[in-house]
C-alpha cells in the first residue's frame, strides 16, 4: 500500500509550511488507506475531497509568503501549483461523474508530486524566506 512519510530532509525551515506538508502527507496516506478498504465511493470521495481542499489551502498559504518581485522562482512555483490543481480538479470531476478512473493511480501521482515539489521547488522558497529573514 502507498505510504509516504515525512523526513526531516523535507523541511524547508518554515514551521507553518513544514506543518502543512506533514498534514498533506498524512492526508495522502489517509486517502490511500481509504481507497484500499471496502468502503463505498461516497466515503472514498469524501476523503479525496478533503485532500484536494487541503491542497488548495496549502497552496494559498505558500503563495501568501511569496514576493513576485523578489522571489526568482515565483512563476515556476505558481505554475506547478496550477498544474497540480488542474490535474486534481480534472480527476475529481471525472471521479464525481462516475467515470472509470483509478484512484490508486491518482494517489501515486499525488504522492510522487508532493514529495518532489517539497524537496525541489519548496526548498527554493525556504531559501528565499531564510534570506529575507537574515
Amino acid at each position: 500500500m502507498l505510504q509516504v512519510e515525512w523526513q526531516e530532509s523535507m523541511s524547508i525551515g518554515v514551521d507553518e509550511i513544514d506543518a502543512q506538508h506533514k498534514q498533506l502527507l498524512a492526508l495522502v496516506n489517509e486517502t490511500a488507506e481509504t481507497a484500499q478498504r471496502p468502503v463505498g465511493n461516497d466515503k472514498k470521495g469524501e476523503t479525496l475531497r478533503r485532500l484536494c481542499d487541503y491542497v488548495v489551502l496549502h497552496f494559498a498559504s505558500e503563495e501568501a509568503l511569496m514576493d513576485p518581485e523578489a522571489y526568482g522562482h515565483y512563476d515556476q512555483h505558481i505554475q506547478e501549483h496550477i498544474d497540480c490543481s488542474m490535474r486534481a480538479l480534472d480527476f475529481m470531476a471525472d471521479y464525481s461523474a462516475g467515470k472509470d478512473v483509478s484512484l490508486e493511480e491518482f494517489l501515486e501521482f499525488a504522492a510522487a508530486w508532493v514529495q518532489h515539489h517539497i524537496r525541489e521547488t519548496d526548498k527554493t522558497l525556504g531559501v528565499f524566506l531564510a534570506q529575507r529573514r537574515a
